[in-house]
C-alpha cells in the first residue's frame, strides 16, 4: 500500500521539485570556514528571460527579510535597484565596492573614513547606522 502512494505521487514530487528548484539553488551567500581563502559569490545561473525579470520579484521569496529591510530603506523607497550596488549577472558581487556607493554618494565617502568599508557603519539593506 505505502509503495502504491509512493508510486502515485512520484510524477507530482518531481514536477514540483523541478518547478521549486529556482528557488532552492540560491540560499544566500556561503559562509566560508575561518580558515579558508574568501569565495566570489556568483549569482546561480538564470536563463536570458529570467535576467530580465526585476531582482526584487525573485528575492522577495527567495530572501524575504533582505527584501522586506531594501524595500522600506530610502534606497528602496527611491527606487534604487539591486544591480546598482551588485552589479548585473555579468558582474554579480555579493558586496558591494566603496566605488559602487560612490556613484550616488561621492560626497558622503569623502566624509568616511578611507580605510572602512560603508557597511561597517551603516546597516546593509537598511542603510541605517549601527550603534
Amino acid at each position: 500500500m505505502k509503495e502504491n502512494i509512493i508510486g502515485k505521487y512520484r510524477g507530482l514530487f518531481v514536477v514540483l521539485l523541478i518547478a521549486l528548484s529556482p528557488c532552492l539553488v540560491w540560499s544566500g551567500p556561503a559562509k566560508p570556514a575561518k580558515s579558508a581563502a574568501p569565495v566570489k559569490q556568483v549569482h546561480p545561473e538564470l536563463s536570458k528571460q529570467e535576467q530580465y525579470i526585476d531582482c526584487a520579484q525573485c528575492h522577495a521569496e527567495a530572501t524575504p527579510k533582505v527584501h522586506e529591510e531594501w524595500f522600506a530603506s530610502r534606497h528602496g523607497l527611491a527606487m534604487v535597484k539591486c544591480y546598482q550596488c551588485h552589479g548585473t549577472f555579468e558582474n554579480f558581487r555579493v558586496t558591494p565596492t566603496r566605488q559602487d556607493c560612490a556613484a550616488c554618494h561621492e560626497n558622503m565617502l569623502k566624509k568616511c573614513p578611507q580605510d572602512k568599508p560603508c557597511w561597517q557603519c551603516h546597516v546593509p539593506h537598511t542603510f541605517k547606522a549601527k550603534k
